[in-house]
């Protein structure tokens, strides 16, 4: 379809002549006579732009084949071909994307305003503007009488640009704002990745902590201090009572051996160590190994509950695999 409009468009007689479009292209760009351009309704156009479909592959490389021929003639300052070529570009209308769809309009309007056709330049402007509503002429390459017919157009045409550049404008908003959350969505799924990576590939760790109970500072024996880690002062202490608490049960039991089963007394007649005198002997011994025993008891609890800990945290220990934790 291309080819055909570009062949109409070489053959014509009348240099400069656009050809008339046919169905949506004609709503977009209508001719009024041979060689004019005439600006359409804003809504009208965005309308028609939005409801046309995707073009074939076969459609969008010609239509890029043909954007380079007219794009490479506009340099060559053949504004008349150039011209020519673009109408039938934007009447054809299978451009690939909207950018190249926008630089046919601005090298269109360019082309018709060097050749003195300002009335046709100022409908491809327009179209250009209603694509890119915030668009600008470089001064660097584009004449400054074109850059001033230029935004002129855009001066007068800014009612109709306002709401356009305002929809425009939500819609990038929109893009960034999807962009950005599945940028975020991606970045936590490669965290998420890296994660089960690092943990697969590394061995793993058990984490030990050890509760630890109040009333078990209360204990004989130095149980309490061993429950807060205090090895060696539970030991000490567990000795101690042991010695202490054996000699005091062990000189009570003595003490009853010695008593007289007959009269429950014990027997101070001869000389040497009577029975009564060793069951004296043997008195003294059970309660100073007593009051031993219930004092480091009591020394022993009283230090176990100062220095009590609710809980410890042991160090971790690496599993092998296959090793249940």
């Amino acid at each position: 379809m291309i080819a055909l409009l570009l062949a109409g468009c070489l053959q014509c007689s009348a240099p400069s002549a656009l050809l008339p479009a046919s169905g949506q292209a004609r709503r977009l760009l209508q001719c009024s006579a041979p060689s004019a351009l005439r600006p359409a309704s804003g809504e009208a156009r965005r309308l028609l732009l939005a409801q046309q479909t995707t073009p074939a592959p076969a459609d969008s490389q010609a239509a890029n084949d043909a954007m380079d021929q007219a794009r490479r003639t506009f340099e060559y300052g053949d504004y008349a071909q150039a011209a020519r070529l673009l109408s039938a570009l934007v009447q054809a209308g299978r451009f690939e994307t909207l950018q190249l769809r926008a630089e046919a309009y601005r090298l269109l309007g360019l082309s018709l305003f060097y050749q003195g056709r300002k009335g046709e330049a100022h409908g491809a402007f327009l179209e250009y503007l209603y694509i890119e509503p915030d668009a600008e002429l470089d001064p660097f390459y584009v004449p400054p009488a074109a850059v001033q017919f230029f935004d002129q157009v855009k001066k007068e045409a800014e009612p109709r640009l306002a709401p356009i550049r305002a929809r425009k404008r939500a819609e990038e908003d929109a893009q960034k704002k999807l962009a950005a959350e599945e940028a975020e969505k991606r970045r936590q799924r490669e965290l998420e990745e890296e994660r089960k990576r690092l943990q697969a590939i590394s061995p793993g760790v058990e984490r030990r902590v050890v509760q630890h109970e109040f009333w078990v500072t209360m204990m004989p024996f130095g149980i309490g201090q061993l429950q807060n880690g205090d090895r060696n002062l539970g030991i000490a202490l567990a000795t101690g009572q042991l010695i202490s608490g054996a000699a005091s049960a062990g000189s009570a039991l003595l003490i009853e051996q010695l008593r007289d089963n007959a009269t429950g007394k014990f027997d101070d007649r001869g000389p040497g160590a009577t029975p009564y005198k060793s069951a004296q002997r043997l008195n003294v011994v059970k309660w100073v190994g007593a009051a031993v025993f219930y004092a480091l008891w009591a020394g022993g609890a009283i230090h176990a509950a100062l220095n009590y800990k609710g809980e410890e945290v042991l160090p971790d220990r690496v599993l092998q695999p296959g090793q249940a934790p």
